[in-house]
């Protein structure tokens, strides 16, 4: 059974126009909302919050950010699974409580507050993918309501906070008007009055991971080298139903959500870091800072994928477009090739060139086939096994940096984060 909280009542005969089709083919929960939202309205925030009171502080940081000319509304999902405790229950209704209270006495004054809260959500379901949907779907609605389909919904978490500048930046970046998704350049939010010192250390380890990872398959020009973190990307409102909307993973639901974005549609990334995530440790989620940093606190250090991996993936994805001419011998690198399977590579490049009329589209769809999945597991296997073992993360991001001719003596992190900015 699930049970949810509407702020105010639905008007079931309201238009949903250019969404109609989104909600019939995917499951949605029922509308929360029946007001029609201002027509001025272009950018809806929306963020999924359970057993979290730093929501407070999130929106505070909003509130303070230089206002624009843009209405914006901000969708926060209170919300709980089944197998949540009383105490975790009780927390969220006291929390949801008090968003009620602020939304109802117009508390914030640069953008309006709709909240909402779900309780006893199945097991099978139940998480930060299913609480993000949820939202993000209820966006849709508000702008179908007022036939908005280039309507801005952004993600953003309960415990980020944001820049002075995150709207402004935001407004600036959807003047871009071929673009469809939007990343935002991000910095954790390392505080030593909030957060012990062997929390920031270690969270700086993982930001200086989460750049070495994307650099390096810059590098190489991966189509695909983009961040994918919940609290730093926004889409249209039509682009996110073309994409089927959000998955409801338990874990692991931006990875996924973004990297279908950024094979369908075009991907702009602002390169400001607006967004100031929390370092904290956390176990409610699989993926993520909270588990990552909970990890390299036990373990003293982090160790990552070897570069020699990522030296191999240039080769590999270097010599796609000399494999579209079948009468061209190409010898692939065989840590690449012995993963995937002989025969299952040849498949592959067959079917792609069977349906490609050019260069071009062949390697297209070479890289579909061969993506950001295809790399995650790639890298993964290795390790299993002692070939490309694991090195420390501070070692493998001095390397980068060298193969990128930066041989600068001084803090990684902020090498790194300079290297990721441009």
């Amino acid at each position: 059974m699930l049970t949810f909280v509407s702020a105010m009542s639905f008007n079931s005969k309201s238009p949903m126009r250019f969404a109609d089709h989104y909600f019939v083919r995917y499951k949605s929960l029922p509308p929360f909302f029946g007001d029609k939202p201002e027509e001025a309205v272009s950018l809806i925030v929306t963020i999924p919050c359970m057993d979290d009171e730093f929501i407070f502080r999130t929106l505070d940081s909003m509130e303070r950010a230089d206002t624009v000319s843009a209405r914006i509304e901000v969708i926060v999902h209170v919300n709980s699974g089944e197998q949540a405790s009383p105490e975790v229950v009780e927390r969220n209704r006291k929390i949801f409580d008090g968003l009620q209270q602020k939304a109802l006495s117009c508390f914030y004054q640069n953008f309006k507050l709709l909240p909402i809260l779900t309780e006893r959500i199945a097991r099978k379901v139940a998480g930060v993918g299913f609480a993000r949907k949820t939202a993000m779907d209820e966006a849709v609605r508000r702008f179908a309501l007022i036939d908005k389909p280039d309507g801005l919904i952004i993600g953003l978490d309960a415990d980020s906070l944001v820049a002075k500048s995150y709207f402004q930046e935001i407004v600036k970046a959807i003047l871009n008007l071929s673009a469809q998704c939007f990343t935002f350049q991000f910095q954790h939010l390392y505080d030593p009055s909030v957060y012990p010192e062997n929390v920031i250390r270690a969270c700086r380890l993982y930001e200086i991971y989460l750049r070495y990872y994307r650099l390096s398959l810059k590098s190489f020009n991966f189509p695909f080298a983009i961040h994918t973190i919940g609290s730093c990307f926004a889409v249209r409102a039509e682009a996110y139903i073309k994409m089927g909307g959000m998955s409801p993973r338990q874990g692991g639901e931006d990875f996924y959500f973004l990297q279908k974005a950024v094979k369908m549609c075009q991907v702009h990334e602002v390169k400001t870091p607006i967004v100031f995530p929390s370092p904290r440790v956390s176990d409610r989620v699989p993926f993520g800072t909270g588990p990552a940093v909970r990890n390299i606190i036990e373990k003293g250090g982090l160790k990552v994928y070897n570069p020699e991996l990522f030296v191999l993936l240039k080769e590999f994805y270097g010599l796609f477009p000399a494999l579209g001419n079948a009468s061209v011998k190409v010898q692939f690198p065989k840590a690449v090739i012995d993963y995937m399977g002989a025969d299952k590579f040849d498949a592959v490049v067959s079917e792609c060139r069977r349906y490609s009329s050019t260069s071009d589209a062949f390697v297209k769809r070479m890289y579909n086939h061969f993506d950001a999945f295809f790399v995650v597991r790639f890298l993964n296997s290795f390790n299993q096994h002692g070939i490309y073992p694991p090195v420390d993360i501070l070692v493998a991001g001095e390397r980068l940096l060298e193969s990128f001719g930066i041989r600068e003596i001084g803090d990684l992190y902020g090498r790194m984060l300079r290297q990721d900015l441009i």
